[in-house]
């Protein structure tokens, strides 16, 4: 096969992307596939994969979803257990020793915290976040001009890929979860583009308006709360940014750090704030911002750099992005005070390099 790259730039047809995602996944039907989410699976990975696993289901081909980091917000759990989504949790590499193909989707780049078997091929990247550099596989469909991944997979269905019958009951799951996923990624469609508003009106009809009303009502967990006035009691600002560290979280309230993120950039003098935590063994960070000038995967990229394998750190979107920087030898710290003092310093000179007056400020305090 060879390597065909499509990135949105305005040239190539919509029916073009369509015919390519089935040309590419027709020709790789002797091997299981695996759809593999990174990070903590949200509602716009999960809807895109059940659109990814529908079309190679069309296609006669076995796949299956998997996630390595579990599921943290409370409507994404009720989103995966109300729709009956079906996912497969794994811990090591080893998991995934059966499956021939790999795909990404809302993801450029697999999940770093396990090792792929040698013996998967990468076969399609389909995601709407800007990667540091393009991955390479027979198919990439990257368009940093969509709000959502769900967006970009339902034009396939629209362009004849797999299209979404109203007779068909097992299609409202999948509507359902792309919706919200657009929903969800767009702010409520605060940030839609005129291409997710086609989408959303596409897959509307044959969603099930009831479990989206229920997934809908966003409630908050304790834990985030108590992130919340973490960051608040921790926050330093400087001048228009700000920064806060709210201490350990547990891996299924993980985005407590994120909605601390979010309630922090609604007070009026700060345009731009990164909030960090401690998340099992590794520290975890998201930034939001409303500033245009702030791109916040160049902004993650200066900060935090790559690993070993060159691979970031952190990315990013229009205006949040997140960061994940492995603890290593220092998770084995039995003492909580010492170690939270040495991430504190670590993430500080980091984000320094960006905002090089913050470690003179802090020092000042």
């Amino acid at each position: 096969m060879n390597d065909a790259h499509i990135v949105s730039n305005g040239k190539h047809a919509a029916v073009v992307k369509a015919q390519r995602l089935e040309q590419v996944l027709s020709q790789a039907t002797d091997k299981p596939h695996v759809i593999l989410l990174g990070g903590h699976p949200d509602p716009d990975a999960i809807g895109s994969a059940l659109a990814h696993r529908r079309i190679c289901e069309r296609l006669g081909i076995s796949a299956t979803i998997a996630h390595v980091l579990p599921l943290s917000r409370g409507e994404n759990r009720a989103l995966v257990k109300l729709l009956g989504v079906p996912m497969q949790q794994i811990d090591r590499g080893e998991d995934l020793s059966e499956y021939g193909y790999l795909s990404l989707v809302d993801a450029s780049h697999p999940e770093n915290q396990v090792q792929l078997p040698q013996g998967i091929e990468l076969l399609t990247v389909v995601d709407h976040h800007r990667p540091k550099q393009l991955p390479k596989a027979p198919f990439v469909d990257v368009r940093y001009d969509v709000g959502a991944t769900a967006t970009i997979y339902a034009e396939y269905f629209e362009q004849g890929l797999a299209p979404l019958s109203a007779e068909g009951s097992e299609d409202s799951p999948v509507a359902t979860a792309m919706f919200f996923g657009i929903q969800t990624d767009t702010d409520d469609f605060a940030n839609a583009t005129p291409t997710d508003f086609r989408a959303a009106a596409y897959l509307k009809s044959f969603c099930d308006s009831d479990i989206l009303s229920r997934i809908g009502r966003r409630s908050i967990s304790a834990e985030a709360m108590d992130a919340v006035g973490a960051a608040l009691a921790d926050l330093e600002v400087l001048r228009d940014f700000a920064i806060a560290g709210v201490g350990r979280v547990s891996a299924v309230n993980r985005d407590a750090i994120p909605t601390a993120a979010d309630f922090v950039l609604r007070r009026e003098d700060i345009d731009t704030v990164l909030v960090y935590g401690i998340v099992d063994d590794r520290i975890d960070g998201s930034l939001r911002t409303s500033r245009a000038s702030v791109d916040p995967a160049l902004f993650m990229q200066n900060a935090f750099g790559t690993d070993s394998e060159g691979r970031p750190y952190g990315g990013g979107r229009a205006d949040m992005g997140g960061f994940q920087i492995p603890l290593g030898l220092l998770a084995e710290c039995d003492d909580e005070e010492s170690l939270w003092k040495l991430v504190k310093e670590l993430v500080t000179k980091r984000v320094a390099r960006v905002v090089p007056d913050l470690e003179k400020k802090i020092a000042k305090d």
